[in-house]
């Protein structure tokens, strides 16, 4: 009986397998969930199967010329026309059942000026970040904490103290030391708003009134400009958040700024070893835009007026995810004086992605010269444009630390919906 059983279940995995590799059942597999089509043009994908498809939006898209507005026994291809700009879902049926929803988007072709530059960033959070729990030592040999006694906790944001809004992290050492008796503190946990009760000491040492914190309100760095709109001067750059290195926190952003600036050290990548370009910025070397939001998708901004769009690389299209192929690409980078330089690489692995996530894609840096000279992708190079058939794809975000030749990368689109969000 077992002998029967096992045979039976070979022959049930066999056809299922042979069911699976049917051109017309492949053909259903590989329909997309989500595609994009630029107002104008149009795309077909293989159903294999006769299906019936009904549609919202018919304003948005239309198929050989009239409204898809519940067609039946739709032909294989189906050919999707771009109407006008929007979202529609076209609810695919097979035998009465409905089997698969495809969203469709249609928009315009963007263009942006790729980057590639050196640039410092400065940032300063809004109120002050805990970055330390520490023990006050009382004169008679004991250490308290009234932070950790009220809750508080590393990566929290010092947002107001008594109703006082907290500028930064001198204010809070002015105002805790000038309180009398229990503080009412208000702290931003990942967007989560606590109200603490916190009883600040004195310490024996100086007589000054303490929390038991150490905080932190700025920092700054260096990485790479990604794109320009040359139409509202918005820029994109980094790929990632900029993050307090002791918490992890993103930073939320009060001010901030970003610098030209000079590369002026490589410490090259070696496995288990992430390199680094050191790069040189101030004032002096020239304010290019301020910040206006850090996310996990990188910092967005403005350029000033006082930037020209002309000394930079002439604008090119933004590809969509679907447009993203294995193969050969390139990067825009700068690892020396003398500027952007393209560097040839391989995107060699795509992530199935249906919204924002960072490690969309996997590069491998293919160049001698890159190669030679930082071993890969090296820290600084954050933020550095993919470029593929001619359009931006995406933005270098990490290396991979055993191996400086991978490095994970950003899709563009992601970039630019961040960019275009309040």
């Amino acid at each position: 009986m077992k002998k029967i059983l096992r045979v039976f279940g070979i022959l049930f995995v066999a056809a299922l397998c042979a069911v699976y590799f049917l051109p017309a059942v492949q053909s259903y597999s590989n329909i997309p969930n989500e595609l994009y089509i630029q107002r104008g043009t149009h795309k077909a994908i293989d159903l294999g199967l006769p299906m019936k498809a009904d549609v919202e939006a018919t304003d948005v898209i239309s198929l050989s010329g009239d409204t898809l507005d519940d067609v039946a026994g739709m032909q294989s291809p189906l050919v999707i026309e771009s109407v006008e700009n929007g979202d529609a879902t076209i609810e695919l049926s097979l035998f009465g059942l409905p089997v698969k929803q495809v969203k469709v988007n249609v928009s315009d072709e963007v263009m942006v000026i790729p980057g590639g530059q050196s640039i410092g960033v400065t940032l300063y959070t809004k109120g002050a970040l805990v970055v330390g729990i520490t023990g006050i030592e009382m004169e008679n040999g004991h250490s308290v904490n009234p932070a950790r006694e009220a809750g508080m906790l590393p990566g929290d944001v010092i947002v107001s103290i008594n109703g006082i809004t907290v500028e930064n992290a001198d204010h809070v050492s002015k105002i805790v030391d000038e309180s009398d008796g229990v503080l009412d503190v208000v702290v931003d946990r990942d967007a989560r708003i606590l109200n603490l009760t916190v009883s600040p000491v004195a310490d024996y040492q100086d007589g000054k009134m303490r929390l038991g914190v150490w905080v932190r309100d700025s920092t700054a760095g260096v990485g790479t400009l990604t794109f320009i709109d040359p139409d509202d001067r918005w820029f994109g750059g980094l790929g990632h958040a900029i993050c307090d290195l002791d918490t992890g926190s993103v930073l939320s952003v009060k001010e901030g700024e970003i610098y030209y600036s000079e590369v002026i050290q490589i410490n090259k990548g070696e496995n288990g070893i992430p390199g680094e370009i050191k790069g040189y910025f101030s004032s002096a070397s020239g304010n290019m835009g301020v910040i206006l939001k850090n996310t996990h998708y990188g910092i967005y901004g403005t350029l000033y007026d006082s930037v020209k769009l002309d000394a930079f690389c002439e604008p090119i299209p933004v590809a969509r995810r679907d447009e993203v192929k294995l193969g050969p690409a390139a990067i825009l980078s700068t690892i020396d004086h003398e500027g952007v330089k393209e560097f040839d690489c391989e995107i060699i692995k795509i992530n199935d992605q249906n919204a924002p996530e960072q490690k969309s894609l996997v590069v491998r840096i293919t160049d001698e010269e890159l190669l030679e000279k930082t071993g890969g992708i090296v820290q600084g190079m954050s933020g550095s444009p993919i470029i593929q058939n001619g359009k931006l794809v995406g933005a270098v975000t990490h290396v991979f630390v055993n191996n400086p030749t991978k490095g994970y990368g950003l899709f563009a689109d992601w970039m630019l919906q961040q960019a275009e969000s309040d």
